[in-house]
């Protein structure tokens, strides 16, 4: 059963399917079950939600396997609503056939987690329940903790190799992707690198796992400047660009999703907060946003990497790769 505070559902017909979509990836689908109506019974924890509708689920996914929002999914939605097509998900606008129909069966085309969800419903649902708590708790708090937060200000370093922010940010990233319980891979170019006395690329991978992807998109993969790997999966992905130009950070991250439009992959731009407004301008352009680039790549300002790195030092193991999210920043549009 879905609930509403507002009657939403009197338009909907039993049969009608519901694409189901969380952090901007679709992921559940769904059928209207009965008619839609009215009670005050509460059944939910977190409110009455009186306008009610009766549902049933087909397919569902975990969490890794969700399919984004990009490649032919995007177009899609592009093809019938526009480069703006979040506002019709946000409103929840009708979806008409053939559109509706490819959307159902990109949903339907791919493995189905639904029993192994059913199974576990208990402690996904106690899990749902902590996250709510948490982001409740981290809403309230955000002003305190940001006037409390003093900023360590950026190490400087003896020689002209230390002084190298691009090296600095790798080292960062390699290290908090550790912490995560990532193996973390190094571009190529940079590998043999001297930082600090080491070596950038000694705890890194010393080849790609295999990804079960093409030999071209293997390639591309491989000059990302970091990638953390959990499970023989990419899970993040950070272009470091410090002095050179943000386009060409972008540039193969925009040939990435090309290549993989299905690939789960989180993606970051890492740079000095200075070049915030470059990137936002940059992803901007018609290149970037036909694919939905603007959607699903990330800013993270290089000088937040060594606070968070030790705010979380001593940690490994308790700490999810998600952790870079609470310093990055995102330009696409809200869905």
């Amino acid at each position: 059963m879905w609930g509403s505070r507002s009657a939403r559902f009197r338009d909907w017909q039993e049969g009608d399917y519901l694409a189901i979509i969380v952090d901007k990836a679709l992921a559940s689908l769904a059928q209207v079950a009965g008619k839609s109506f009215r009670s005050e019974e509460r059944v939910w924890d977190n409110n009455v939600f009186p306008y009610r509708i009766p549902i049933k689920f087909t397919h569902a996914f975990t969490k890794g396997q969700r399919i984004p929002l990009l490649g032919e999914v995007r177009d899609a939605l592009i093809s019938a609503w526009g480069h703006r097509y979040g506002w019709g998900i946000l409103n929840q606008q009708v979806l008409e056939d053939p559109v509706a129909e490819r959307i159902v069966k990109a949903i339907q085309s791919q493995p189905n987690n639904l029993p192994q969800i059913e199974l576990n419903l208990e402690q996904l649902l106690q899990e749902a329940k902590q996250e709510r708590e948490i982001a409740s708790m981290k809403k309230k708090s955000k002003i305190i903790i940001e006037k409390k937060e003093i900023q360590p200000p950026l190490e400087k370093f003896a020689t002209e190799e230390e002084e190298s922010l691009h090296s600095q940010a790798q080292n960062a990233l390699i290290k908090l992707g550790r912490i995560t319980g990532c193996s973390v891979w190094i571009a190529p170019n940079d590998r043999n690198r001297p930082f600090r006395g080491k070596i950038l690329g000694d705890e890194c991978l010393k080849q790609l796992p295999n990804l079960g992807l093409s030999e071209e998109a293997t390639r591309r993969i491989s000059l990302i400047d970091i990638i953390w790997i959990k499970q023989n999966a990419p899970v993040c992905a950070f272009e470091v660009e410090t002095t050179t130009s943000v386009y060409s950070g972008l540039l193969r991250m925009s040939d990435l999703l090309s290549v993989v439009p299905a690939l789960n992959v989180k993606l970051y731009i890492v740079a000095p907060k200075e070049r915030q407004d470059r990137v936002k301008a940059e992803l901007t352009r018609p290149t970037f946003q036909r694919i939905g680039l603007n959607d699903f790549c990330k800013f993270i300002p290089t000088e937040e990497l060594n606070s968070l790195l030790s705010r979380v030092e001593g940690l490994g193991g308790h700490i999810q790769p998600t952790i870079v999210d609470k310093i990055a920043v995102g330009f696409g549009e809200e869905i």
